[in-house]
Formats: C-alpha cells, sequence, structure tokens
C-alpha cells in the first residue's frame, strides 16, 4: 500500500461513521400518517342563486408590469366597479384575494360614497393597484401561455346573501395596455362558487361565497422560439456535425468542434434556467437539449472510433471512412429534426 492510498483510507473511513452516526443520530419520523386531503373548491355558475343580491362588476386593466415568474407574480393598475340594488354595500365589503403584499396596495374608491344612478342602482368605482400572486406553469416554456388573473370576493357575505355578476359589455382591456415580449389571446371574466369546505370553527360562518374572477390570457410570440431558443441551438448542433466532414486523423479538430458544440450547449440552456424558478420538471425546452446533447455525444464517439481505424488505414479505406461520417452526419442531422418535430407536436 502506498504513501496517498494510506492517506486516503482513515479519511475514507472517518467519513463512513460519519455519515453512518448522522444517519444513526436523526430523529426518526412520526409513525402518525400526514392528512394529505385538500378542501375548497372552485364551481362555475350561470345563475345566481334567486335569494342572492346580485352585483354588476367590471374590470378594465389600464397597464399590467413587472411579470415575475420566479415569484409567480405580477403588477395590474385597474379601475373596478359594482353596480347593484339593495340594502347590502359590497364595495365596503369586497377583497381581492389574489392580491399580496399589503403596504404597496392601492385600492381607492373615486367617490367618498357610492351615487345614486338614474334607474335606482348604487354605483361605485375604484381604481385598483398592486401586486398580484399567479402560479404560472411552465410546462410548454418558450411556447407557453398564462392567464393574469384578479379575484373578487366578498369578506361578509355567502353566495345565498350576496352574488357577483360580470359586466361583460363594459369590461375589457385597454388599447395602451402592453406587455414587453408577450402576445395578448383575449381576457375572460366568469363568476364562480368557492365552497371553503369549512365553517373556520364557526358553526353560523357560511362556506360559500360569489367570486368574480378577471383572467387576462397571454402567451410568448413564436418568433422568441424560433429565433432566441432554437436557432442558437441549431447552429451549435450543426458546428458539431460539421467535424465529421473532416479527415479522420485530424482527431485534434474533430473533437474540437463536438466539445465546444457541448459547452456551447450546457451556457445556452443555463441562459434560460437562469431566468427560470425552480422547477420540479423538465420544460418543453429542457426536452429538445435532450435530443441535442446525445446527438453531439454520437459526434465525439464517431470522431475517436473513426480516428482509432485510421491510424493504419489506406487513403482508399480513410475515403470509405469519410463517406460514412456523412452517412452518420446526415443521419444525426435527421434524428435530431424528427426529434424535435415530435417533441413539439406531443408537448
Amino acid at each position: 500500500m502506498n504513501r496517498l492510498q494510506r492517506s486516503i483510507w482513515p479519511a475514507a473511513l472517518a467519513l463512513t461513521l460519519l455519515v453512518l452516526f448522522a444517519f444513526g443520530s436523526a430523529p426518526a419520523l412520526s409513525s402518525n400518517p400526514l392528512n394529505t386531503s385538500r378542501k375548497g373548491t372552485f364551481t362555475p355558475i350561470q345563475t345566481p342563486p334567486a335569494s342572492a343580491q346580485q352585483v354588476k362588476i367590471g374590470f378594465y386593466p389600464v397597464a399590467i408590469y413587472d411579470l415575475d415568474q420566479s415569484s409567480n407574480t405580477f403588477y395590474a393598475d385597474a379601475y373596478v366597479w359594482m353596480r347593484w340594488r339593495g340594502e347590502i354595500d359590497p364595495s365596503a365589503t369586497m377583497e381581492f384575494t389574489n392580491m399580496v403584499e399589503e403596504w404597496g396596495k392601492l385600492q381607492e374608491p373615486v367617490a367618498e360614497e357610492p351615487r345614486q344612478l338614474p334607474d335606482g342602482s348604487k354605483y361605485q368605482q375604484f381604481r385598483v393597484e398592486g401586486r398580484f400572486v399567479q402560479p404560472f406553469s411552465l410546462a410548454d416554456y418558450p411556447l407557453d401561455s398564462h392567464k393574469l388573473q384578479m379575484t373578487v370576493e366578498d369578506t361578509s357575505h355567502g353566495i345565498n346573501d350576496l352574488a357577483y355578476v360580470i359586466d361583460n359589455n363594459s369590461s375589457g382591456i385597454s388599447q395602451t395596455l402592453e406587455i414587453p415580449g408577450w402576445q395578448f389571446k383575449g381576457w375572460k371574466g366568469e363568476t364562480l362558487e368557492h365552497a371553503y369546505g369549512t365553517n373556520f370553527g364557526e358553526t353560523e360562518q357560511p362556506s360559500n361565497y360569489s367570486v368574480a374572477n378577471f383572467a387576462l390570457v397571454i402567451e410568448r410570440p413564436l418568433s422568441f422560439f424560433v429565433w432566441k431558443q432554437m436557432l442558437p441551438l441549431v447552429i451549435v448542433v450543426m458546428a458539431a456535425l460539421v467535424g465529421l466532414l473532416l479527415n479522420p486523423r485530424r482527431i485534434d479538430a474533430r473533437l474540437a468542434l463536438p466539445l465546444g458544440a457541448l459547452l456551447s450547449a450546457i451556457f445556452l440552456q443555463k441562459g434560460y434556467t437562469d431566468s427560470l424558478p425552480d422547477l420540479g420538471y423538465l420544460v418543453f425546452m429542457d426536452k429538445i437539449y435532450l435530443v441535442a446533447y446525445p446527438l453531439i455525444l454520437a459526434v465525439l464517439g464517431r470522431a475517436i472510433v473513426a480516428y482509432m481505424g485510421s491510424r493504419e488505414a489506406s487513403d482508399s479505406e480513410i475515403e470509405q471512412m469519410r463517406q460514412v461520417d456523412r452517412k452518420v452526419m446526415f443521419a444525426l442531422g435527421g434524428i435530431f429534426v424528427v426529434g424535435c418535430s415530435v417533441i413539439t407536436i406531443l408537448r
């Protein structure tokens, strides 16, 4: 046993004992099973209960900015109005349930008190600005689309006492509203019944509430996927494949191209993953890279195999190897195109 081995064995033994001690001294998990059930449902409603006071509610976003997918939030600046008949004043008890950061919240009524309209109904309008939370699903990145939602719910009255109705005729999006890097697909307003599944410990607390939900649907432009994501990767893959056109005996150049392409692909993937939150699943673009990596490694393998066979080969045998290299190049290129197409279709 040499000096290096004599110095490694005690360290390895100490590390093993440390790991065993750590696992042996770790507290055991409780034997009580975890309760994984969830409570609460959202059900679309077409007709509010007959006993409920109906409140017509409308939305008009004028600006959406600071869309942050890493924190699943966005800022919205919008006008919200209510029109109703009855004794309950819904403007005093409404709440934006997906609004966060109370310190930066702005919810100011245009008038101090609701005003009476000529038809006998009451009307109140708000200027609302704040950060809203919106869980984003990034499985289709960079061809993903999302709903930016503003959700209103009454804090005191159950659905049998107060029900929202979306003012679809007057609601909409400002002509000046733009989100750089995104395209608008449309908007949708709907009313839901939120059943919490609990009375929060109060025997007389209602558990079902009316919810008004306004969703703005956005998507990334196709050009972002084609020119900023796929084009650099296609160039990298082509650079790796071109290495197979070189003489098999030039192992240095034949290895330099795919190795450089492999490093470039890794940095390209890291470039877009740094802009995304930590995810426990592969996004669409990750699957494209899972096609590119084996292809580049296949080019490396072919370059090494061809070099090993070319050291004692004749000129005619070298020419045959180059013909095989060209076939391998076109075959791998075809596999990349077909693989990316299948992944895109099946996403």
